[in-house]
């Protein structure tokens, strides 16, 4: 994933003529079709649970429009990477992509890679209206004029992220010097430096034999990741710190979008929105099952001094150039506001 301002910037700026152009080309199409057929894509297999969810929301939209809009389904990478489906959105093409804030963050808004700092938010609730706040939708808008993207939801949160390995990690100290996979993404690294581990970047699909073969010794994932994926069973011990909740959900060509009609885009961000709340409950629901499962494969769970881990990693928002500390202030007050 390319994390270098500079080159985002100019990449930026081609994807714009791009769209400009693409868009053009789509405008007519739209106006000549009576029905738009859009593509949702993901990197994730069909099983997994967002995936799921974004099929009984295609479900739902199609009814709602009495046929309007039709969905076809690409599970498991098959549009290419969440970066690729960004791209292609950007272009006019008619992709709505599974995304995370990071990916977004390369396309014009740096602003955000803020949203998958650590403890950012205490909670899902907290992350839910901070996802439906102003403020992010101020971003949402920079986003659509500066890159052709339009965010539908990125209030899909699959669980809070906790670290597994070889032994608890229940104070920050205990991660110093621990071979720890960290994906190759400025937040993460900037995130678990200051905690001292030895960061090992290792694709998603080899941790389970890094862990066996002690590669690595410790990883971290939502419970529901951490299922799927069975690290778990290399892996004996989850210490519950909950320091990431990443924003995902989805973006399409805000051209695509503008040519649906004013009712057809409501229905459209409603039915998003939606989604992401009942992912949302989902992992909460699946939380207790599989921690019992869990403890019957014989994984022990250790809860984390959380106030200790979040002094450890304040650094992480005055490490940016790209926003200042009182963005930081304005996130936390648009996440616990109650107006």
């Amino acid at each position: 994933m390319d994390k270098f301002p500079a080159k985002s910037c100019v990449r930026n700026k081609l994807y714009g003529l791009a769209a400009l152009a693409a868009g053009s080309l789509m405008s007519i199409v739209a106006a000549q079709a009576d029905n738009v057929v859009l593509r949702i894509a993901s990197v994730n297999p069909a099983t997994t649970e967002s995936f799921v969810v974004a099929n009984q929301v295609a479900e739902r939209i199609t009814e709602r429009t009495d046929g309007r809009i039709t969905f076809q389904m690409f599970p498991s990478g098959q549009l290419g990477t969440t970066n690729d489906t960004i791209e292609q959105a950007s272009q006019g093409q008619p992709v709505i992509g599974f995304v995370s804030a990071s990916a977004m963050a390369d396309f014009g808004v740096p602003e955000f890679s803020i949203l998958e700092g650590p403890f950012l938010t205490a909670n899902n609730q907290e992350a839910e209206r901070l996802a439906n706040s102003p403020l992010l939708s101020e971003l949402y808008d920079k986003l659509a004029e500066n890159a052709g993207i339009r965010v539908l939801a990125i209030n899909w949160f699959d669980g809070a992220r906790h670290m597994i390995g070889d032994k608890a990690y229940t104070e920050p100290g205990d991660l110093k010097g621990v071979l720890m996979r960290v994906p190759p993404v400025e937040t993460w690294i900037k995130t678990f430096d200051p905690l001292q581990v030895v960061a090992t970047s290792v694709e998603a699909g080899e941790v389970y034999s890094a862990l066996s073969q002690g590669v690595v010794t410790a990883a971290e994932a939502p419970l529901t990741g951490l299922r799927s994926s069975r690290w778990y069973e290399p892996a004996k011990h989850i210490t519950t710190t909950g320091h990431f909740n990443l924003f995902t959900g989805w973006v399409m060509s805000e051209n695509v979008f503008e040519n649906l009609t004013e009712a057809d885009q409501a229905i459209m961000l409603e039915e998003f929105k939606k989604g992401g709340q009942e992912l949302t409950k989902l992992s909460e629901d699946l939380g207790d099952e599989i921690r019992e499962e869990f403890e019957a494969e014989g994984v022990t769970f250790h809860e984390a001094n959380i106030d200790a881990y979040r002094q450890a990693t304040a650094g992480f928002y005055i490490n940016f150039s790209d926003w200042s500390e009182e963005l930081h202030k304005k996130m936390r007050a648009a996440a616990t506001s109650t107006d």
